[in-house]
């Protein structure tokens, strides 16, 4: 349910079980494993293409709506650190074109080379002024750097453990809470490849988890 929150589509915009399947399918198989896995996988996901508008994402009319959720919601986030640009949102949509939808059963993605944009992307000082450049390997390696951009950056560990102390713990963070567990916990997330359940781990057995003030403090929603 935290990833189905945090990589959300919605039902009604592909209207059809077997993207919803497809979907829930990868998220539970991936919920303890890699998050740049997940990550990964998700960005070619049918639903979320269909959702986020990237089945349409073209070289000839660039769609942003993932390339700008994929960093403000799904990885970087909106924390005063992290400082990525309206340029890189464009950049990574370029990356992102070519992603077609298969509706044949099983319902599946594939990378149309025709709709994709070939040309060098390049990003802000937030990512190192990295370029991407394409190889002419149908779409992967373009994809694959830019979540080894992604994931080089410190704010994405930050960022996902905020999140899952907010969801597990308290939603309250505090300055000592960000020192004293944040940032740790987001040491153990990078060293550890960015491998879930080692957070998750590492925060369930603290003795901050089981302090006696973060005890009964989370509203359940109603489902």
């Amino acid at each position: 349910l935290f990833w189905h929150n945090h990589f959300s589509t919605e039902l009604n915009s592909y209207n059809d079980a077997r993207y919803g399947y497809k979907y829930l399918e990868l998220i539970r198989s991936n919920a303890l494993g890699n998050f740049k896995t997940l990550t990964t996988e998700i960005s070619k996901d049918p639903a979320m293409l269909k959702y986020l508008n990237g089945s349409v994402n073209t070289k000839n009319a660039p769609d942003e709506n993932y390339g700008r959720e994929l960093q403000e919601l799904f990885t970087v986030g909106k924390g005063v650190n992290s400082l990525y640009t309206e340029d890189d949102v464009k950049a990574a949509a370029r990356v992102m074109t070519g992603y077609r939808i298969n509706n044949a059963a099983p319902v599946s993605s594939y990378f149309d080379t025709t709709k994709h944009d070939t040309n060098p992307k390049v990003f802000s000082s937030f990512y190192g002024n990295t370029v991407i450049n394409n190889t002419g390997n149908g779409g992967a390696d373009e994809l694959n750097d830019l979540m080894n951009m992604l994931f080089s950056n410190n704010e994405v560990a930050l960022f996902i453990c905020r999140k899952l102390y907010r969801y597990f713990v308290y939603y309250d963070i505090d300055a000592t809470v960000e020192t004293n567990v944040i940032e740790p916990l987001a040491v153990v997330f990078r060293d550890s490849n960015y491998d879930i359940k080692a957070v998750l781990s590492v925060l369930f057995k603290s003795e901050h988890f089981f302090d006696m003030l973060n005890r009964g403090c989370l509203i359940k929603p109603p489902l």
